[in-house]
C-alpha cells in the first residue's frame, strides 16, 4: 500500500461508522410529527397548536408531538426555572370560560408532568376570553401559552 492509502482507508472506515452510528441513533420512523417550540428570554413559543376535544379539557392525540417538544424544552433548559402554562378561549355563550380554560392549563400542566417536567417548575392559569389577540378571528383566541416567569440567575 502506498502512503497516501492508509490515511484515505482510516477516512472512509470513520466516514462509514459515524454515518452507521447516525443511522442507529435516528428515530425509527421519520414521518412521525415533531413539535416545534421556540425559546426567547419571556416565553416558550410553540409554533403549533395544543387540540382539546371541544368544549372539554381532554387533549387530542395531534397535541402529543407539541407537548413532547415542550417537556424535551423545558428538560433541556434547567435554567429555565417558572413557567406559566396560560390557557385561553374564545367567547362562550354558557359564561363557563373561565372554568374551561383553568381545566384546559391544569390537563396540559398534568400532560407536562408526566413527560418529566418537575411540577415545581410549572404553574396553570386559565384566563378565559379576557385577554384576546385577535377580536375579528374568534378562533386565533383559543390556545396555549407558555410564559417565562422565572430563570436562573446568569451569574452576572
Amino acid at each position: 500500500m502506498h502512503r497516501l492509502e492508509v490515511p484515505t482507508l482510516r477516512m472512509l472506515g470513520l466516514a462509514a461508522i459515524v454515518a452507521v452510528a447516525s443511522w442507529l441513533a435516528a428515530p425509527a420512523s421519520r414521518d412521525e410529527p415533531r413539535g416545534r417550540v421556540v425559546v426567547t428570554d419571556t416565553q416558550t413559543t410553540i409554533l403549533d397548536v395544543v387540540e382539546f376535544e371541544p368544549g372539554t379539557a381532554t387533549l387530542r392525540a395531534s397535541s402529543t408531538p407539541t407537548l413532547d417538544a415542550v417537556a424535551a424544552t423545558l428538560q433541556g433548559n434547567p435554567s429555565i426555572q417558572l413557567v406559566e402554562v396560560q390557557a385561553h378561549l374564545r367567547p362562550m355563550r354558557c359564561g363557563a370560560n373561565h372554568a374551561l380554560s383553568q381545566r384546559r392549563a391544569d390537563a396540559v400542566v398534568a400532560y407536562l408532568v408526566a413527560a418529566g417536567v418537575a411540577p415545581a417548575r410549572l404553574v396553570a392559569q386559565g384566563y378565559g376570553d379576557t385577554q384576546p389577540i385577535d377580536v375579528a378571528a374568534p378562533a386565533k383566541n383559543e390556545r396555549i401559552a407558555f410564559l417565562i416567569l422565572k430563570r436562573a440567575s446568569d451569574g452576572y
